[in-house]
């Protein structure tokens, strides 16, 4: 299969594009440098040049506070870039899978949502997420996967970050006003491998680890799988100001697609 990867440099693509080349496909990985998604001269000559067979649309403006002063550069990247993806898998005709996020709630349910929950971002990174998937539903051959608070080998990420954190300090503190599902990077990729392959009924799809947690609870596991004796303090957001609000409840609903976040995350350390 032909596919054309974008943002392969990034956290997931790192995961995925191995997996890709494992299953014999043959894919164009390309990141902002060899493809500015937000070109739209660049895309039409993609159109005119490139046989495909699938999109996965990977790329996006990801740092949820530099969004909120950052506003334009974010909706162009995630609004206007994924527009232009969407007109090159319907130029050639083909499925697209667009990479989306569970920032697009605003989190005031206090159970998973379904992907047929209504949207309603709470801050700009989530809006230009929703932005996106508008512009990806416009399509019939598509594939919407909302997934959350990524972790995974091949760049910066909280996991790897709270390791590096424990060989400095034996104290930290965390905010812990929100409840999500954090989410291996293989896991997803080892889904979107699956999607490929079997075809389900295009449409909107959550792909989160199962189980939830907040920010001291996963905090905690990481300590705990690493044998490092750290105190986690938990603090109020007021306590820690940041630019961008976000959602107090993002746990999505996969219907057990994907694993226990904490089998997940131990498997994952384990192998480092």
């Amino acid at each position: 299969m032909r596919i054309l990867v974008t943002g392969a440099t990034g956290l997931l693509g790192q995961e995925l594009c191995p997996m890709l080349e494992n299953e014999g496909h043959q894919f164009w990985a390309t990141n902002s440098k060899i493809f500015d998604i937000t070109n739209k001269k660049l895309a039409v000559e993609i159109m005119n040049k490139v046989s495909l067979d699938f999109i996965i649309h990977l790329a996006g403006y990801t740092n949820i506070d530099q969004a909120e002063v950052s506003k334009n550069e974010a909706m162009r990247i995630n609004h206007i870039g994924t527009k232009n993806m969407a007109q090159i898998a319907k130029k050639l005709d083909v499925p697209i899978i667009y990479i989306s996020s569970d920032s697009v709630f605003d989190g005031n349910q206090n159970s998973p949502y379904k992907a047929s929950d209504i949207p309603n971002p709470i801050n700009v990174y989530g809006l230009s997420k929703l932005k996106g998937e508008e512009e990806i539903k416009k399509l019939k051959k598509h594939y919407i996967l909302r997934t959350s608070t990524l972790y995974g080998q091949g760049g910066k990420n909280y996991v790897d970050t709270m390791i590096t954190f424990s060989m400095l300090s034996n104290t930290i503190s965390v905010v812990d006003d929100q409840i999500l599902a954090p989410t291996w990077t293989k896991d997803l990729s080892t889904k979107i491998i699956q999607i490929l392959k079997d075809r389900p009924d295009f449409g909107t799809y959550h792909l989160a680890s199962s189980g939830e947690a907040k920010w001291s609870d996963f905090t905690r596991k990481i300590f705990e799988i690493k044998k490092r004796n750290i105190d986690v303090t938990p603090i109020e957001k007021s306590d820690f100001p940041r630019p961008a609000k976000r959602p107090k409840y993002s746990v999505l609903d996969s219907l057990d697609a994907l694993p226990n976040w904490e089998n997940s995350l131990e498997e994952y350390l384990m192998s480092k």
